[in-house]
Order: structure tokens, then C-alpha cells, then sequence
């Protein structure tokens, strides 16, 4: 996240560079808005394009103000730049956290998590799988083994019960 942040802002830094170069006499010809006309405003405009809030009036004022509607392009490859191609390398970037995420689930669902792996980075399935059938079977005892410890008192309850009934009906 962080070097895309940095990528992301190193290019906003060039083209509020570019832009306050090719826009910065609009403003003094009274054809826009002063967006562009120190850098740290055209930073400002930029992130605000980049947000896409309001961006269509932004760049009509630069297309009126240009000679031929020129000024519209570099708008729009910023546009496409910034607010398509970065926005949805963030969102690929927690996509994929999330995957590890599930992925690391699904591996201490099935017992083969490894918190020493998992630390150090080192993905390689082939040693977690080993055999798996193997180790479903032995979990799968260890949960027959707590099963019957959580159901013997209950069947002692039972069977408590049942002396009690015969005595009861044998005192009749």
C-alpha cells in the first residue's frame, strides 16, 4: 500500500508540474478559476480530479480556455491514470490480503497451518500437505475421544435415572 501511495504521489507531483506549466495563464486571462496557477493549487486540483469531485466542471473551464479543446486530453489521462488504474491497484492490494487471509484459514480449518511458516513467508504447500488424509483421521479420532468424554456423564445421568425408575417402581 504504501509504494503505491508513493507511486500515486510521485505522479500527481508530475503532472501538477505539467499542468501548472501548460494552465497557469488561464487564471489571468479570466478563463478559469485560479486551479492552476501555483503548484501547490494545482497539487490541490489534482487530488481533487483524481477523487473525481466535480472534475467535469474543472476540465470544461480548461477546454473553453484552451485554443482548439486541447487542454481536455491531459485531464483525461490523468483521469485514467490516477482515478482508474491506481484506485484499482489499491483495491487489488487488499483483495489479495484478504485471499491470504482465507487462504490461511482454510489451512488451520484442515490442520495444516504452520505459525513458524507463516511468519517467515515461506508458502510452500508440498510440506503442509504431506498427507492430509493422515491427519483428518487423527483429528477426526481426537474429536470422538472429546465426544465420548462430553457424553459420559450424560450416560451416567442415564443410567442413574433408570436405577432410580426401577427402584421406585419396585417400592409400589
Amino acid at each position: 500500500m504504501f509504494a503505491i501511495c508513493l507511486l500515486l504521489t510521485l505522479v500527481c507531483f508530475v503532472f501538477s508540474v505539467l499542468f501548472t506549466e501548460l494552465f497557469k495563464d488561464l487564471y489571468d486571462d479570466h478563463l478559469t478559476v485560479d486551479y492552476f496557477g501555483r503548484l501547490d493549487e494545482t497539487f490541490f486540483t489534482l487530488f481533487q480530479i483524481m477523487t473525481m469531485d466535480d472534475w467535469a466542471t474543472i476540465a470544461r473551464q480548461v477546454q473553453a480556455g484552451t485554443t482548439f479543446g486541447w487542454g481536455l486530453f491531459p485531464i483525461i489521462v490523468f483521469v485514467v491514470m490516477t482515478g482508474f488504474v491506481a484506485v484499482n491497484l489499491i483495491i487489488a492490494v487488499i483483495c489479495d490480503a484478504v485471499a491470504a487471509l482465507r487462504d490461511e484459514d482454510r489451512a488451520k480449518l484442515h490442520g495444516t497451518y504452520d505459525e513458524d511458516e507463516s511468519r517467515d513467508g515461506d508458502t510452500s504447500d508440498d510440506a503442509s500437505y504431506e498427507n492430509p488424509y493422515l491427519q483428518m483421521r487423527e483429528r477426526l479420532g481426537g474429536l470422538q475421544q472429546k465426544i465420548e468424554m462430553m457424553s459420559q456423564p450424560q450416560t451416567e445421568t442415564i443410567q442413574k435415572l433408570r436405577i432410580l425408575r426401577q427402584r421406585s417402581v419396585a417400592r409400589q
